[in-house]
């Protein structure tokens, strides 16, 4: 018997919105789940706003309120988040699209923490290179001034109108 329902795997990946956005990585924990299970997101925000909006979403199905327990900032959070992800994927718990983990606090903030540097680094190297490349747009000689002489326009026929009226 064959059903109408496709695996995951064939399912068409959704855009990834993230991507080149500076955000925050943040790390939310649930008094109403047990120790050592948290979630793990993105936002453009910062991780205790986030915290505040689920904990005021009345269509939670998840007792209990947010507290973030670990922020940090990067220039990419898109990638950020997948390289975390990846990192965690065996830690994963729940349902699929709830990002729960069941980890030790200490060593995945160490870890995501490490990841974020370098993703800041991979950016700065890329803006770098970005700025190397359009050198060529600068000015060949750095005292020449390329810029045109303001000269005055023409005189109007309005104000040749008025002249002509005035006198």
């Amino acid at each position: 018997m064959t059903t109408s329902y496709r695996t995951q795997r064939t399912l068409p990946r959704e855009p990834q919105f993230m991507h080149g956005t500076p955000g925050t990585i943040y790390i939310l924990q649930n008094d109403g789940l047990r120790n050592g299970l948290y979630k793990i997101g993105a936002t453009r925000r910062s991780g205790v706003s986030k915290a505040m909006e689920l904990n005021r979403d009345l269509q939670q199905l998840i007792p209990g309120t947010y507290e973030c327990v670990f922020e940090l900032h990067t220039k990419d959070c898109g990638q950020a988040l997948d390289e975390i992800l990846k990192q965690f994927q065996h830690h994963r718990r729940g349902k699929r699209g709830q990002d729960f983990y069941d980890l030790d606090l200490d060593a995945a903030a160490e870890k995501i923490a490490n990841t974020i540097a370098l993703i800041n680094r991979q950016g700065l190297i890329r803006q770098q290179q970005t700025l190397s490349m359009m050198r060529h747009l600068e000015p060949d000689e750095p005292g020449a001034d390329h810029a045109e002489e303001f000269s005055q326009p023409p005189a109007s026929l309005f104000r040749k109108a008025y002249e002509w009226v005035a006198g």
